[in-house]
């Protein structure tokens, strides 16, 4: 199906040429975090870093976490089957379990299935994501293959007190409602956020004949605390908890219900050492505890505890040098008789030094990683750039990645605790750059191969470990902050192939080839309005390739509105053309919905 991204990509081409502003990816000083492990300036970093704020999440009156990641350049969304059903994605096409997720510098995720549970993860406890495209195990280990995302808790106040609160009605009897406390004295500060999110749902996959609606429910809360002494030393505390249920379809009972429980805890302290080192120790605990339920009966449970504890130094060296030296711990534990195995510790060194030296640039980033009774695995990374003008850099680097086999992948039913890791190596180069006009674009050509893939084909579904990928692709951003405009456009060209086995040569599964998103908005002065447009190229649900999924576009509309002191409405419509698609073959995607939303914040 052409159509989609044929009209997507028309308008592309239609913002490029017109004389309005566009929101800047590439914001005046932004700082990051996760492409060094470190706070760097968005527009010195050489990896492909996508920002996503407070303010953004607000303006694009996002229904969940994957409304919001679905704008990110070549990151395309599973669902299957709405609000709370299992969220899986793939960036630049490598797998669902090929990206590592943190919270707070937390590591999160299943140590047993190898997943995160993007369903369950509350929104409104978000201030902030930072999405890293390609591989980073040279800095982070296993499973950054595709990707790194870290997201950051809320932290909304400085100085002085500024509560909020939000309240939400939508279609599906969606209701919401949100309680967030800030404050701080330039020294200390502190924020505490409350959150409840309910909906009838959808009916998730009307294939396995149970004709009824899909509901979920999710009560959040989160905490973070920070206080900066006089010596220059800094202390954090961070705590997420998402607490619910969702019900969802199959095909072997009449009622099925997975209750969940996710805890994210971190404490982060660091010190100058003189005036050219700063040491950094982090200790995190992520729980990922669910309960499978058919007919009231419990039938299966998926409990992880990870624990992690790193420090590094950051030391300046010469005039712009600098270097990070890093040691970790990860400990992941399952309960007691859950598999044969039920506990695995790997421990880590890291490092990566940057200099720049006139118009060039250089990062070189190692890390060894070495599981118990496992093995160890080694991985790097090399990024050069160089200024081709002031306003214009030439970017290329190549790195590899790798990711351990989950619990059940080597103790569940059919594995084998002799699989080695999925190994990866990439390539890429990137232009970027900007205009007098303030425009800020770039364009990258990906190449990543992956081996040592593992799968469990039918008959025996015994664990393989013989395919192999290819992907490779182009990426483009365009945007521009001036005015009342604000427009953030991307475009995505991929092919993501197995070149292994019976299917070599087809397409990975669920993978789109194409891909074009535009993000645009209007301040009116007292009241804004905005518009998005996402399309996605065909792809197959199957690794054969047998089950074809159409192509699809979707159209949302939104606008804001103060209608008293201190008080805004919010009304959005997503699927304004009620355009039906699928994701996940039998599964059902939201036609049109709406939601209203009602936002209390004190001048």
């Amino acid at each position: 199906m052409k159509t989609p991204f044929l009209t997507a990509s028309c308008g592309f081409a239609v913002l490029l040429s017109l004389n309005s502003s566009v929101i800047a990816a590439d914001k005046p000083l932004e700082v990051v975090i996760t492409a060094g492990r470190k706070a760097q300036v968005l527009k010195d970093t050489l990896a492909p870093v996508t920002v996503i704020t407070r303010a953004d999440i607000q303006r694009w009156q996002a229904n969940d976490v994957a409304d919001v990641l679905r704008r990110v350049p070549s990151l395309s969304i599973v669902n299957q089957g709405g609000a709370g059903q299992l969220t899986t994605l793939n960036i630049r096409g490598t797998n669902s379990n090929h990206v590592l997720v943190l919270v707070d510098g937390v590591k999160i995720g299943s140590a047993t299935s190898g997943l995160t549970a993007f369903e369950f993860l509350p929104l409104e406890q978000i201030e902030r994501i930072e999405v890293l495209r390609g591989p980073r195990s040279s800095l982070y280990g296993s499973e950054a293959i595709g990707g790194v995302i870290q997201i950051f808790t809320r932290r909304d106040a400085a100085r002085g007190f500024t509560p909020s609160a939000s309240v939400s009605v939508g279609t599906e009897s969606t209701r919401k409602a949100n309680i967030n406390l800030a404050g701080g004295n330039g020294s200390t500060w502190f924020n505490a956020n409350v959150g409840y999110d309910k909906t009838d749902g959808l009916n998730a996959s009307p294939a396995m004949n149970r004709p009824d609606a899909d509901g979920y429910k999710n009560d959040s809360a989160s905490v973070r605390f920070g206080h900066r002494f006089a010596s220059g030393a800094n202390v954090e505390l961070s705590a997420l908890q998402a607490k619910g249920w969702n019900n969802y379809d199959s095909a072997w009972s009449l009622e099925d219900q997975r209750q969940f429980d996710n805890q994210v805890l971190g404490l982060k302290a660091s010190t100058p050492l003189g005036s050219r080192a700063t040491v950094t120790a982090q200790l995190g605990r992520s729980k990922d505890d669910n309960d499978f339920i058919s007919d009231g009966v419990v039938t299966y449970s998926a409990n992880t505890v990870r624990k992690t504890a790193s420090l590094q130094t950051d030391l300046k060296l010469g005039h712009q040098g600098q270097v990070s030296l890093g040691v970790e711990q990860q400990r992941d534990a399952l309960p007691s008789g859950t598999l044969s195995v039920n506990d695995r510790i790997t421990r880590s060194t890291f490092a990566v030094y940057e200099q720049p030296w006139g118009r060039n640039h250089l990062e070189v980033a190692a890390r060894r990683d070495k599981t118990d009774d496992y093995g160890s695995s080694s991985t790097g990374s090399l990024a050069l750039a160089r200024d081709l003008t002031p306003n214009t850099r030439l970017k290329a680097s190549y790195g590899t990645a790798f990711k351990l086999p989950t619990f059940l992948d080597l103790y569940g039913w059919g594995g084998s605790p002799a699989l080695k890791p999925e190994r990866s190596k990439n390539t890429e180069i990137g232009l970027s750059g900007s205009t007098r006009t303030d425009w800020q674009w770039s364009a990258t050509a990906f190449d990543n191969r992956i081996r040592d893939l593992i799968t469990f084909p039918a008959p025996t579904y015994n664990a393989q470990q013989v395919d192999k990928s290819h992907i490779r692709g182009v990426e483009l951003e365009v945007a521009k902050d001036l005015g009342t405009w604000q427009v953030r456009t991307t475009a995505t060209y991929q092919q993501p192939k197995s070149t292994s086995g019976s299917t070599e040569g087809k397409w990975l599964a669920r993978r789109p080839q194409t891909q074009a998103k535009v993000d645009v908005d209007r301040n009116l002065g007292r009241g804004s309005v905005g518009a998005s447009i996402q399309a996605f190229g065909k792809r197959y649900e199957d690794a054969a390739n047998m089950q074809k999924l159409g192509g699809y576009s979707t159209l949302d509309l939104r606008a804001q509105y103060p209608v008293a002191k201190n008080l805004k409405m919010g009304i959005k419509i997503g699927n304004v053309l009620n355009k039906p698609y699928e994701t996940a073959k039998g599964y059902h995607s939201l036609g049109r919905n709406g939601l209203m939303t009602l936002t209390y914040q004190p001048k």
